[in-house]
């Protein structure tokens, strides 16, 4: 279960996120809702450990979550963000971004994982384009497949289809939530 206990966060002295409190369990979705600046994208990061709190606590089966003062790489393992940006590594293709994080040493499976999850994403045909020549709303579609890639127990998705099209955007939810 994850739990957020009243955390606050500052950027300059101004708060961004003020005492916010919430908890999930196993296998619950949750939205957050809000104009822009309000605090939403700040709120994933903090979760995710790249950034200190001013105040509060944050914990995942009752391990705390620590931010970036106490770990070398920032993040944690069975945790997966996609931030707004995608992060994508535009001169390799979409097939070679999403098998980035995934094991050489079982390379069929690792062709495997990677297949599949173009196929979710609708992807498959693109799978030796680099992604400097995708869309955005390619591009999107494979930041997701690459955040998927190693199964995590919990996702943090920043406006995860903001550049996708509706029929697509639809079809990705039915396959990856099952409703």
């Amino acid at each position: 279960m994850l739990s957020v206990q009243s955390i606050s966060y500052a950027y300059h002295q101004t708060n961004v996120i003020d005492s916010i409190s919430f908890t999930a369990k196993k296998g619950t979705h949750i939205t957050l809702m809000g104009e822009s600046g309000c605090g939403k994208s700040t709120l994933l990061k903090a979760i995710y450990g790249l950034l200190t709190l001013t105040k509060g606590k944050i914990s995942y089966n009752a391990m705390e979550l620590l931010g970036p003062e106490h770990h070398l790489v920032p993040g944690h393992p069975f945790m997966k963000y996609l931030a707004q940006e995608f992060d994508l590594m535009p001169f390799t293709s979409a097939a070679d971004n999403i098998g980035d994080f995934l094991s050489n040493f079982y390379p069929n499976q690792k062709q495997k994982r990677i297949n599949e999850l173009l196929e979710i994403v609708g992807m498959t045909e693109f799978a030796k384009t680099h992604v400097r020549y995708l869309s955005g709303g390619q591009k999107q579609r494979v930041a997701l497949a690459r955040v998927l890639a190693k199964e995590p127990e919990v996702l943090l998705l920043d406006e995860p289809f903001s550049q996708i099209d509706n029929f697509k955007k639809t079809n990705f939810v039915t396959v990856c939530l099952p409703i």
